[in-house]
């Protein structure tokens, strides 16, 4: 007989009875098994209690009941703490022992005497998020005011890497050489090229400062560490007043970030545009915490979508998870904001942390960027001096820009990633080899090194990196020119450049150019130097002989006619100062010798489309004018670097006053007027309605005794088709317009930033946004009249990662007191200042 063989894996029949037995044992172990418990929850009228919440205390977990108030789940055997609770009800807290069996328990909870009024709502059978968020909107303006002074520490870092589809195509195919055994030559060393590439493709900074803040809005920044890993241009490195993203106001200005303010999920009127669902409520060191999903009513510029977080009871935001996609969004495609909260006494939170993702596509490049706002040592009812706080919202030490390692690892309240760590010990060790003498000298070696292509396009270069001046001579093709009189003329360009450490700089240039037609010469110098960067005190002085456009704003083809045109001859000097904040005075004197192009060789290729060779006529003289010009913007806000002050903006419109005069009889001048201009102007935010800007001026000739036709007024003809600045200028006035006598113009333009095409379903999807605006004029003199009013759509292209083209279309009807009304249509471009992030008009 042959024995039996040992039981194992590998016999057919062992294997089924191990099996069975490992499945027959893992279904019968009391430890293993689970049981299922369910039941009703009802009010003490025996109505069902839609959504209420059910919760493990062991477990930590939960789930909630329907809109009949039944609940259902699947739990292991045992013993459990389970809390049945909802909003205007009392929490109720059941032993429950889970045997082998199922087991039914109806659960009855008792309102809360204090929130009676709060049953009618359930009954509706919403979602209990609408409660929670309705108590929070009840309370906030309570949690507005809880901070009435405070000063923190604040550590921010912002840090941006580059992703390159076309650089990961190319690494594909490396990695498939290495799979089919072509290895390079070095391998080390490929590594290393490739993490150092990887490196120059993130950009950080980290800041260090004190804020300082007291209710409602009033706050200072005192920056006392900064550091630049790479280039910023990218990062989002918000003041405080441009990133309190309080969401507890109805909106959130979101400046530098979208058009439009963020319409809070928590604001007055919420539940007209979102809707929410309670998604869980989770156990936590300070209590229960609902977590409640934001889902767009209607997706649109001013709303936003993802979680609020909110504590039971005290109803304040405990953190938030919001994400805004690309629409209102300026430059990026999408922007996150996450807010940590923080309870810093008793009932008091605060959001000590804040995270913002932001991402845009440029190409095959994918820009994707993240900052944190991390708070520490915050002092509530800090008590400041009577003058704290005023128009200088940010103030940067001398030190700050000079910290060392050892002031940064003590700073950090954020600790770093393993890959900022890379960042900044490789960013650290390139400053280190490129302060070296030898690394600045081979540098400047290379950069004055004479090329070919500098030669013939791009212009010769001379820089001096230790005392930062550079010297520029323009390129061959830029040699040839071209001037309405007299056709094509050939000429240099050379331009000179210093700053210097106290923030001072100088700029001085020279150009000169000889006319191939009529042998002339034209040639400019000018000179200019900020001496005060502190009161932004400018001066500049110019002396030169060129062609000069009576009316440089006119329609561009009234540029190119004949008539236009004069031999200016010319040595000016210009002043410009803040004497305040928000007070500038400025002071210009010329002296002008005017003469006529009758006597030049006028034909060239203009002629071919500007049939017009008629000079202006008149007599050769000379003029003597000054003007100063007094302007004044209220409540001006500006940061003050340790060499430089920027200006950030106001509120409150800019008003200014302008006097210009031609002197009789003095250096030989022949003129003599006076004029008198004053002008109001105003960037208005209106919330989700979009933004409005004015332009209001009024002038007048007081002194006309030798007025020449080179100094009237002029108000500028329309271009066809040609959108121009609504601002300064009208888009169907039909002939160039001039005054002696008093005048009054008026200008307005206001974006709806998608107020009304986000209710038109399929329009919106377009992503065009509607413009209006008006325009008006009066000439005394003529007793002229004209007004028009325009409207149109527009869309935002992107060029870039960090530059946008506007372009529209608009409809524009007009009058005047003299014609009928008339209609035309104008196309509109604009390009954004990717600087200040903000479009022209």
């Amino acid at each position: 007989m042959t024995p039996t063989p040992p039981c194992c894996f590998r016999h057919p029949a062992c294997f089924i009875r191990i099996v069975s037995g490992l499945l027959l044992f893992v279904l019968v172990s009391p430890t293993s098994f689970a049981q299922s418990i369910s039941g009703y929850i009802t009010d003490e009228n025996n109505e069902p209690v839609p959504f209420a919440n059910v919760f493990v205390r062991e477990l930590n977990t939960g789930t909630s009941a329907d809109e009949k108030g039944y609940y259902f789940m699947t739990i292991d055997v045992g013993v459990y703490q389970f809390i049945y609770s909802s909003v205007g009800y009392q929490a109720k807290t059941e032993q429950v022992i889970i045997g082998d069996k199922p087991l039914k328990l109806n659960i009855r909870l008792s309102s809360e005497g204090t929130q009676l009024n709060e049953i009618v709502v359930k009954a509706t059978k919403r979602d209990p998020a609408y409660e929670i968020i309705k108590h929070v909107i009840d309370n906030k303006e309570k949690f507005l005011s809880q901070i009435k002074s405070a000063r923190a520490n604040v550590y921010v870092r912002a840090m941006e890497t580059v992703d390159d589809k076309r650089k990961k195509a190319r690494e594909a195919e490396e990695n498939l050489d290495l799979s089919k055994g072509i290895t390079p030559a070095d391998g080390l060393a490929e590594a290393k090229k490739k993490e150092e590439a990887e490196m120059d493709k993130i950009n950080m900074v980290e800041m260090q400062l004190t804020l300082n803040y007291q209710y409602p809005d009033q706050y200072k920044e005192e920056r006392t560490g900064y550091k630049i890993y790479g280039k910023k241009e990218g990062l989002f490195i918000p003041l405080f007043g441009e990133s309190d993203f309080n969401f507890y106001h109805n909106l959130v200005h979101l400046k530098g970030i979208a058009e439009v303010p963020l319409i809070s999920p928590v604001s007055k009127f919420a539940f007209l545009s979102y809707k929410y669902k309670l998604e869980e409520m989770v156990k936590e060191d300070s209590g229960f915490v609902y977590k409640i999903k934001v889902t767009p009513r209607k997706t649109g510029d001013a709303t936003c979508r993802g979680y609020l977080y909110i504590n039971d009871s005290t109803w304040q935001i405990n953190r938030l998870e919001l994400t805004m996609d690309k629409g209102g969004l300026k430059f990026y495609d999408v922007f996150t904001i996450r807010q940590t909260y923080k309870e810093i006494a008793k009932d008091v939170w605060i959001p000590y942390r804040q995270e913002f993702d932001y991402q845009t596509k440029g190409g095959s490049k994918v820009f994707k960027g993240n900052t944190v706002w991390v708070y520490a040592a915050y002092e509530k009812d800090y008590v400041f001096t009577a003058k704290f706080f005023g128009n200088e919202v940010a103030v940067t030490t001398k030190e700050a820009y000079t910290r060392d390692s050892t002031y940064w690892n003590k700073a950090r309240t954020e600790p770093l990633t393993q890959e900022q760590q890379k960042v900044i010990s490789y960013r650290d060790s390139i400053t280190a080899a490129h302060s070296t003498q030898a690394y600045i000298d081979s540098i400047e070696a290379k950069f004055n090194k004479i090329t070919f292509g500098e030669v013939l396009y791009h212009g010769i270069g001379f820089r001096k990196e230790a005392t930062k001046r550079n010297i520029y001579i323009s390129p061959l093709l830029s040699l040839i020119g071209f001037e309405v009189i007299g056709g094509f003329r050939i000429g240099p360009y050379v331009s000179y450049f210093r700053r210097f450490d106290n923030g001072r700089a100088l700029h001085t240039s020279g150009s000169f150019s000889m006319g191939l037609k009529n042998r002339d010469w034209t040639g400019n110098v000018g000179f200019w130097t900020r001496y005060n960067p502190l009161r932004l005190g400018d001066i500049s002085v110019r002396v030169g002989r060129d062609f000069y456009s009576v009316n440089s704003f006119d329609a561009y083809l009234n540029q190119l006619r004949i008539s236009n045109y004069i031999l200016h001859e010319h040595a000016s000097v210009f002043h410009r100062i803040e004497l305040f904040n928000g007070f500038y005075v400025s002071a210009e004197l010329g002296f002008h010798n005017r003469l006529p192009v009758t006597g030049y060789d006028r034909t060239s290729i203009i002629n071919r489309v500007i049939d017009e060779d008629e000079p202006l006529e008149f007599t050769s003289y000379q003029a003597l004018i000054s003007q100063v010009k007094l302007s004044y913007t209220p409540g001006q806000r500006f940061m003050t670097e340790p060499t430089q002050k920027v200006v950030l903006g106001s509120k409150y419109p800019t008003f200014s006053l302008a006097h210009r005069k031609g002197w009789n009889q003095v250096l030989t001048s022949d003129i003599n007027f006076d004029y008198l201009e004053a002008s109001i102007e105003q960037n208005l935010l209106l919330g989700t309605l979009g933004n409005s800007r004015y332009t209001l001026s009024a002038g007048k000739f007081v002194n006309t005794a030798d007025l020449r036709y080179v100094d009237l007024k002029r108000f500028r003809q329309s271009d066809p088709y040609l959108y121009s600045d609504p601002l300064h200028s009208f888009q169907l006035l039909d002939t160039s317009m001039s005054a002696t006598d008093l005048f009054l113009e008026a200008h307005y333009i206001h974006h709806f930033n998608g107020a009304m095409i986000n209710n038109i379903p399929l329009i919106k999807k377009t992503k065009i946004r509607t413009v209006a605006g008006a325009g008006a004029m009066w000439i005394k003199q003529s007793n002229y009249r004209y007004q028009e009013v325009f409207g149109g759509v527009e869309r935002v292209f992107k060029m870039g990662p960090r530059r946008r083209l506007r372009l529209g279309v608009f409809g524009v009807l007009s009058q005047t007191n003299h014609l009928p009304p008339r209609t035309g249509f104008k196309i509109s471009f604009d390009v954004i200042d990717a600087w200040k992030r903000e479009w022209s008009y």
